[in-house]
């Protein structure tokens, strides 16, 4: 007699691939700890008022989100007011880059530089700073302010040794006009961490510099989504003016 998988007890290769599954993209997203699942359904449960009103449901919302803020603020060395929550990491990056567009334009304009925002011109448009190997959701917002005339963006290669972003590529990129460079911390694809602290304290030593000629500060932004959790993120060591990080990761 012939024997076939699946026969005599044995199960089938197909049976085997059902029934054992391992998820390995923990750097697209993690599923919830026991904890967290806990904690979110405690506070829909208990704190669902509106945390702006004055009654208790809406002190409890508040005292929550309160307590959230300082948490986090205390877990990368900053400070609670200076934490804003959004619905994610996307909207984070999105958040900086559409900010500092509009700051380049607010300076401009007290400087008496009357500049249509919709069609400057080329020169007058804020400039930004960032490598070939961010995330999507800094690099097609920068390249829609692109194709939209509103914006000036230099894509700094990363070195073929390293994996990372140069410090004086950077460095050499930077214009008049540049408002921010954007630089992940930890890279989603290759796990390289780029260094932002060096370019942080470059950047701050080239802003005297800037002063003293009269040209705006360049700010600092990086994306830490794929570090936080994984290795010490901390503002001040960073030096950095913006940081997104997520929940999820």
């Amino acid at each position: 007699a012939k024997w076939r998988a699946g026969q005599c007890g044995e199960p089938t290769r197909q049976a085997i691939l059902s029934s054992r599954k391992v998820y390995m993209d923990y750097n697209a997203t993690t599923p919830l700890e026991p904890e967290v699942i806990q904690a979110v359904t405690e506070a829909m449960k208990e704190a669902w008022g509106n945390p702006s009103s004055s009654y208790v449901s809406g002190r409890k919302a508040k005292d929550i989100i309160n307590a959230a803020r300082a948490s986090l603020a205390k877990m990368i060395g900053g400070k609670p007011q200076d934490i804003i929550f959004t619905s994610g990491g996307t909207e984070s990056n999105n958040l900086v880059i559409h900010s500092m567009v509009r700051c380049f334009h607010e300076q401009q304009t007290l400087k008496g530089n009357m500049v249509d925002q919709h069609s400057p011109e080329e020169g007058t448009r804020p400039h930004f700073i960032t490598c070939t190997v961010e995330h999507d959701s800094i690099r097609l917002p920068l390249e829609h302010l692109v194709e939209n005339q509103m914006a000036e963006v230099t894509f700094v290669p990363v070195s073929k040794v390293n994996g990372q972003a140069e410090v004086e590529d950077i460095l050499a990129a930077v214009r008049p006009t540049t408002c921010l460079v954007t630089i992940m911390l930890a890279n989603n694809e290759t796990g390289v961490i780029m260094p932002v602290s060096e370019i942080s304290r470059r950047i701050k030593a080239l802003n005297q510099i800037r002063a003293a000629s009269g040209l705006p500060r360049v700010l600092v932004h990086t994306d830490a989504a794929q570090a936080l959790g994984k290795r010490r993120v901390d503002v001040e060591d960073l030096g950095v003016d913006f940081l997104t990080i997520v929940g999820h990761k």
